[in-house]
């Protein structure tokens, strides 16, 4: 496996929340607030009303169309509030299961009916994308692609709940990778894991051997930072760059996240729609470092207090890692299918030192994993010069943050590119449809 040649080496900082390798079971919330949201759109529609009672795992909304997934309640208990982006749910505390979830007696391996089974559980690649796993497995499908990859890298700072479910869900892991594999017509099967999970390794390949999967192959991958997105992880196992205008799909590799595949295996083998997933709770302001088993709506600040508390009262919260995270300033945010961690940093983290002029470097492009030039691109959306961001690439931009993290002049080129592609997506809308109303046609006799 060669090295990959871009990117950087960062602190990992994973220590805290690897002090034990349990999943924390996490007591079940009074009340939930379940999104209908998907990227600021509407992606599901209500289909229970106030007052009515539902069961873990119990539909609620149905996806707008064939491309998005339905939703499930996480407690059981009662609607308490049913608006447009969001369901309330006031749980009894009792956790009493829909009678959907049941281990399945027959594991079907045709792969029409395995997409349509994952596309019923409501399950989404859980990583930062969050696109619904069904329409990942067809396009896979139709492109004919040779190879799964399931992600296990981890590479940002801080996270380990991928880490932690390996070591705790190594079986369950390798079971759902193949059908998985199955469902998208992949030949082969990969489970990609950095080489500072040893131990993880280790685990899937002993479990591996007990379930002759011979389809499946674990590899070790280096420990770089951006490693575990989807453009390095490729480079890397097919040991040359992308050519131009080449994709994962063209490639012939379907990239999906470790805890994706276990989630397919919950609904596969046990018929158990995606109602909660592994979240980190860390950082050097919180009180005990934990990976929890969070559902589906659950408070931020409810996980926060499962980890007895924050140690300051003004802290810098970030929603998934420090590199790609999105910060906030309310723990009043429910946890979401891709919800892959809580970070508590002190506000010192947060001191913007002076932009300073750029000098030419160059180690913006020679560490970037797209092989782009940001300081180019950073310099047209400045002067709103679309088209020339376009003919520098700026849509292939992973926002993996490498650029901004080693710029020495402090350039904010990660914020200003992701300002950028908003702005260009923005102009290139197409105009909408006037709305043409019936006209009473006049008739000569």
């Amino acid at each position: 496996m060669k090295y990959l040649k871009r990117g950087v080496h960062l602190p990992e900082k994973k220590e805290r929340s690897l002090l034990t390798t349990n999943i924390v079971r996490s007591s079940t919330p009074r009340f939930i607030a379940i999104s209908l949201l998907e990227k600021g759109n509407i992606s599901a529609v209500s289909c229970v009303f106030e007052g009515d009672r539902v069961l873990v795992g119990t539909k609620i909304a149905d996806g707008v169309d064939f491309k998005a997934v339905p939703i499930h309640s996480s407690v059981s208990g009662f609607i308490s509030k049913v608006m447009p982006e969001q369901i309330q749910i006031e749980s009894d505390e009792r956790d009493s299961l829909d009678p959907v979830i049941q281990p399945q007696l027959f594991v079907s391996e045709n792969p029409d009916e395995l997409i349509e089974i994952v596309r019923q559980a409501g399950l989404v690649d859980m990583g930062s994308c969050s696109i619904p796993l069904h329409m990942k497995l067809e396009e896979a499908k139709m492109a004919h692609i040779h190879t799964l990859v399931i992600n296990g890298c981890e590479s940002e700072p801080y996270l380990t709940a991928d880490h932690v479910l390996m070591l705790n869900h190594g079986l369950e892991i390798l079971k759902g990778t193949e059908s998985l594999r199955i469902a998208c017509g992949a030949r082969q099967a990969v489970i990609a894991i950095e080489r500072n999970k040893l131990e993880a390794v280790e685990i899937l390949k002993t479990k591996n051997y007990s379930l002759r999967l011979n389809q499946i192959e674990i590899c070790s991958f280096p420990v770089k930072y951006p490693q575990g997105t989807e453009r390095a992880l490729c480079e890397t196992l097919l040991e040359r760059p992308f050519r131009k205008g080449e994709s994962a799909l063209k490639a012939g590799i379907l990239v999906l996240n470790v805890a994706t595949a276990f989630a397919a295996y919950e609904a596969i083998y046990v018929g158990k729609p995606l109602i909660e997933r592994v979240v980190t709770v860390t950082g050097e302001c919180i009180a005990e470092a934990k990976n929890i088993w969070a559902r589906i709506g659950t408070p931020l600040s409810y996980l926060i207090h499962q980890c007895r508390g924050l140690l300051r009262d003004s802290v810098r919260l970030v929603l998934g890692g420090p590199m790609t995270g999105e910060a906030i300033n309310s723990l009043d945010f429910p946890v979401t299918k891709n919800t892959t961690g809580i970070v508590a940093l002190p506000v010192e983290s947060n001191d913007v030192e002076k932009e300073a002029p750029c000098i030419r470097c160059g180690l913006c492009v020679d560490r970037c994993v797209a092989s782009l030039q940001p300081e180019i691109l950073v310099k047209a959306i400045r002067k709103e010069n679309f088209n020339l961001a376009k003919e520098y690439k700026l849509e292939e931009c992973i926002e993996c943050g490498v650029c901004a993290y080693i710029c020495p002049s402090k350039i904010p080129l990660l914020e200003m590119i992701q300002n950028g592609k908003r702005a260009f997506l923005k102009k290139t809308e197409p105009a909408p449809i006037p709305e043409y109303h019936d006209v009473e046609l006049a008739t000569h006799s």
